[in-house]
């Protein structure tokens, strides 16, 4: 997972929520405009709260809602499907804003995949009173999209991480380990330092489990592996598994200087600290 900030306007000040319902809203057409004005004021202080439980790690504490103070489910939906995501829509440059946010258009969720649609943390399926709140749209790819769907957290160690609010980037927690076989691949899982919560562990847990990453890791570790085959049999057979090791390592050390979490740094970790890999296991035949 990639941290983010939060999402910002063309002047690097933060997007405040109840603007962003107000320019959403500009063009719906009377009554419903009245009734959707109605509830800025609530609209304003459930994410004022979000953010607060986010901050505390407890969004599991919001519960799911099917209107806001008169105002339906589908209307407050289509805030947000039919006047932000539409092109031409009053909301839609704020939609493309959030949505170029992360570096190289990496998915925050996975950091694989191109992020090209927005992802709802709480799903406004079942909390749309979030359906435009700044912090509650996170850039996203089709994989954890699609992996996703309409996923919310029931208790605390059941919240996927969330890339505006949790930081997990400056301890090594991803792990994978090498599986012996014709060809060889990879297997990932969260190993977290001791000292870690359990709560905190289980998150991460969940996050890997709820996303299928630990599938989509694999599959590109071993698209990875194919790239790099040839290389390693050259340096084995000038070498042995110490220049394979070596070389590993050195591409390590620019991998985790980028990402420490990466699943390409934990592919490499893995790699090198296999004998079997390193004498040659990384062959296809």
């Amino acid at each position: 997972m990639r941290n983010l900030p939060l999402p910002q306007d063309e002047s690097s000040q933060l997007f405040k929520a109840r603007d962003v319902y107000e320019t959403c809203i500009s063009n719906a057409r009377a009554p419903l405009r009245t009734r959707l004005r109605r509830i800025r004021n609530t609209v304003e202080n459930e994410a004022k709260d979000y953010d607060d439980k986010a901050k505390k790690q407890r969004l599991f504490r919001k519960p799911p809602h099917d209107r806001v103070r008169g105002v339906t489910k589908d209307e407050l939906m289509k805030v947000y499907t039919d006047r932000m995501v539409k092109k031409k829509s009053p909301g839609r440059s704020i939609y493309e804003r959030i949505l170029l946010a992360p570096k190289h258009r990496i998915c925050p969720f996975c950091g694989i995949g191109t992020a090209n649609t927005l992802d709802h943390y709480l799903p406004k399926s079942e909390y749309p009173v979030y359906a435009v709140n700044p912090s509650n749209l996170v850039p996203c790819c089709e994989w954890c999209q699609g992996e996703k769907k309409e996923y919310y957290p029931r208790s605390k160690g059941k919240q996927l991480l969330h890339p505006y609010f949790d930081d997990v980037e400056n301890e090594l927690w991803l792990t994978a380990e090498v599986v012996e076989g014709v060809p060889a691949s990879f297997r990932y899982f969260a190993s977290p330092p001791d000292t870690w919560a359990t709560f905190q562990k289980r998150r991460l847990d969940a996050h890997l489990k709820e996303l299928n990453l630990n599938e989509l890791f694999s599959i590109n570790a071993g698209s990875r592996l194919s790239e790099i085959r040839s290389r390693l049999i050259k340096l084995h057979q000038k070498g042995g598994e110490i220049a394979v090791r070596e070389h590993l390592s050195e591409e390590l050390e620019s991998m985790e200087a980028d990402h420490l979490n990466s699943w390409t740094s934990a592919m490499y970790r893995a790699a090198i600290e296999s004998d079997w890999f390193c004498e040659g296991g990384f062959r296809d035949t």
